[in-house]
């Protein structure tokens, strides 16, 4: 037979056996080249074929593939609207949140965990298939009864799992722009409406009889602070504890913080929000700059610029802008880090966030007069004491929170004394009398013989940027 007849033969054969699903075919129009499979749907207003890639040579993986999308995809709005919660997959309304919704939350990773976890348990139970409305409140108590016994949840994980299942589902019920399978822009909603995802924590404790809450592990002492502070090896590990004991700040935003911009060096104040930053629920406070890090950020800069001009001058690439940098690269998390550090040491539960909690816990402990109101605007939370109409006529005053900044500095000073290493770049003036007057209950030993006028045997340097720093002789 010809060659030509061959090929002919071929590619009616080809044609013949295209598979087919919702209106989308298969195609490989380059064998020749990736040899990828691609989605393929003819668009009669363009009078085109508009293709997808679906990064695969293997034809059944293909049309495993199709099938995922095609569940997924979005059809364009009609006159009988979108389809009910009966119709429409789990597995497809899941992966659409994580597709349009996953990089836009800060709980992405807790929230693809979820998606798992609902897709293994549906696998276990044989009902992979299972649409929208299979979730009755019976079905999510058994599902809550699975993540038990299969892999020991608390009641509050599982609640957050509910939470990602009831954020999902409910975005798959908004009318927007969506992407179908070949790309096309689609404004519509995938289904009409929604089960009700109704177990919370408390509900699900009393039910399946298990502990509504875990215990929660005990705030660090002083001393096992230091441990920790002493056991930091990287110099990105250190910027991070000493920037979360001076602001209290939650993990990303210190990983996000630019002292170039977010330093107000005449003001002594420092915006935790960085420029540009779009306001969530967790809000950043304005804080004035402590002792113990208006000494160490001057220092780290320097440091950074010294770093960046000796890889320029050995043709090397510079190390990426920011404050916690490793190996030449922004730092995205520290959480292994930290919980291998805390793992070490024998910290039950520790974290990232164990510094934020520490400082907390110190400051009520410690210091009588700082109030709560003042310890909540420096965490970042929202205080309800009052009308919130008065928020929009009061400005935000970093000056008011002059206390915790001192309480700070002295809870770091307490830590100093039990730690090996540095916690200070620079000497922090700290008085007796200042910090009686805020109720210290214990004051550092550094302080203890200090004469009433708080001390003239130093040297007081030059203060422009008014953060009381003196320099010992």
């Amino acid at each position: 037979m010809p060659t030509d007849k061959r090929q002919n033969d071929s590619t009616s054969s080809q044609q013949q056996w295209r598979f087919e699903l919702g209106g989308y075919y298969l195609e490989r129009p380059h064998p020749e080249h990736l040899g990828f499979w691609y989605a393929c749907r003819y668009d009669p207003g363009t009078r085109q074929v508009r293709r997808r890639s679906l990064k695969t040579t293997d034809f059944e993986d293909a049309k495993v593939r199709l099938a995922a999308l095609v569940a997924s995809a979005p059809t364009s709005t009609n006159r009988i609207g979108p389809p009910g919660p009966d119709q429409v997959l789990t597995v497809a309304a899941l992966k659409a949140y994580l597709d349009e919704r996953g990089s836009h939350i800060a709980s992405e990773d807790a929230a693809e965990r979820a998606v798992e976890l609902f897709t293994d348990y549906l696998a276990s139970i044989s009902k992979i298939d299972a649409p929208v409305a299979f979730w009755t409140p019976a079905r999510q108590l058994k599902l809550a009864k699975w993540c038990v016994e299969k892999h020991q949840h608390s009641a509050g994980y599982i609640e957050r799992l509910f939470n990602v299942m009831r954020s999902a589902f409910n975005d798959a019920c908004v009318t927007k722009i969506r992407l179908d399978a070949v790309g096309n822009e689609v404004e519509t909603a995938l289904m009409s409406h929604a089960p009700k995802i109704v177990w919370k924590r408390e509900a699900i404790a009393s039910e399946l009889k298990i502990p509504a809450r875990r215990p929660r592990p005990a705030t660090l002492s002083v001393e096992q602070m230091a441990a920790v502070l002493d056991s930091l090896k990287t110099p990105h590990l250190f910027r991070f504890a000493i920037m979360s004991l001076c602001t209290w700040a939650r993990p990303q935003a210190i990983i996000d913080f630019d002292p170039a911009t977010q330093v107000d060096w005449n003001g002594g104040v420092i915006d935790l929000a960085p420029v540009g930053w779009v306001p969530t629920k967790k809000r950043r406070p304005r804080q004035p700059l402590t002792g113990c890090l208006a000494g160490w950020l001057p220092l780290w800069s320097k440091e950074d610029e010294a770093r960046r001009a000796a890889a320029l001058a050995e043709n090397r690439t510079p190390p990426e802008l920011g404050l916690i940098v490793y190996k030449g690269k922004r730092v995205a998390t520290v959480k292994r880090a930290f919980r291998r550090i805390g793992s070490e040491l024998g910290l039950m539960g520790f974290s990232q966030y164990s510094l934020r909690h520490f400082m907390a816990d110190q400051i009520k402990k410690l210091f009588r007069n700082v109030p709560r109101e003042q310890r909540s605007l420096w965490m970042g939370h929202v205080v309800r004491d009052g009308s919130r109409t008065t928020a929009n006529y009061e400005s935000d005053d970093p000056d008011m929170l002059a206390d915790v900044a001192l309480a700070t500095d002295c809870v770091i000073a307490l830590i100093q004394q039990h730690c090996a290493r540095r916690l200070f770049a620079v000497d922090v003036l700290l008085t007796k009398k200042d910090l009686q007057a805020i109720g210290a209950r214990v004051i550092p030993e550094m302080l203890r013989k200090q004469r009433v006028n708080g001390g003239h045997d130093r040297d007081r340097t030059c203060d422009p940027y008014h953060v009381k720093v003196v320099l010992s002789r």
